[in-house]
């Protein structure tokens, strides 16, 4: 059950996809949430002494008074905050990554970011300089992990500035992974997705537009090879009354349009 060659694009390989300017800042996100979670397992100090501090807030084992320390590897509150901040990104990346990220993800990106850096900014500044329980100034310094969070961050913040919600584009990558779905065989959860991506297009960018028209056209083609003629044509006609809209201006689109749907339904 395939869509005839130049009636719907197909996405391309998810990595080639990825490069795309739509799933770029998925893919900076994505990268960046790797490296925050990287820099949770990686040590943030080294040194002979690295093995006296305290790690992360939690009760001094001799006066009882709960403090703040660096740790190495998983251990103690610095690598909970990385966890977390980490997981918050990825999530927030992969929902953008699939055509599903909204404002809020945005804002987990940025936040993340914002919450990662600060809390490797201060490990890096306090590293060594607090003095132990004899006053001496322990033998260490900052391991690998402060660094790669900060590099983590840059790639966070990229992906949070640059994901701007695009009614459009978001409804492309939509559609996309409705036609991936057909074309795997999931055909209830293709026609589901692609029924609510055609409702969020009249609402946003409106019915009269081009790309809701598109995706009214990979919806038709569901319904036309999964055995639904009725449906077809009834939307077909909704798709044509919608797109006389901007047929005057673009005139030879609207014959394709024609002639697309003319395809599907056999006539």
């Amino acid at each position: 059950m395939k869509a005839p060659a130049g009636i719907e694009g197909r996405a391309p390989a998810l990595l080639s996809s990825l490069v795309t300017p739509e799933r770029r800042p998925a893919a900076l996100g994505l990268a960046g949430a790797a490296l925050m979670l990287l820099g949770a397992v990686l040590p943030w100090v080294v040194g002979a002494d690295s093995d006296t501090l305290s790690y992360g807030f939690r009760p001094d084992a001799d006066t009882g008074i709960p403090a703040l320390g660096s740790r190495a590897g998983l251990a103690g509150g610095d690598a909970l905050v990385v966890v977390l901040t980490g997981a918050a990104a990825l999530w927030a990346a992969v929902l953008l990554l699939i055509g599903r990220g909204r404002a809020v993800h945005r804002a987990a990106l940025i936040g993340a970011a914002l919450l990662g850096g600060a809390w490797a900014a201060l490990d890096l500044a306090e590293t060594g300089t607090v003095p132990g329980r004899t006053g001496r100034l322990p033998d260490v310094s900052a391991g690998p992990g402060p660094y790669v969070v900060l590099a983590a961050v840059l790639l966070l913040l990229a992906s949070g500035v640059l994901a701007r919600w695009d009614p459009e584009s978001q409804l492309y990558v939509r559609t996309e992974r409705a036609n991936r779905l057909w074309d795997k065989g999931r055909f209830g959860e293709a026609l589901e997705l692609q029924q609510r991506n055609v409702r969020a297009a009249r609402r946003s960018p409106g019915r009269n537009h081009p790309s809701t028209t598109s995706a009214s056209v990979a919806l038709v083609w569901m319904y036309a090879w999964g055995g639904w003629p009725d449906r077809a044509a009834e939307l077909a006609r909704q798709t044509f009354e919608d797109a006389a809209h901007w047929a005057p201006e673009h005139p030879e689109d609207y014959q394709r349009l024609r002639a697309d749907i003319a395809a599907i339904l056999g006539r």
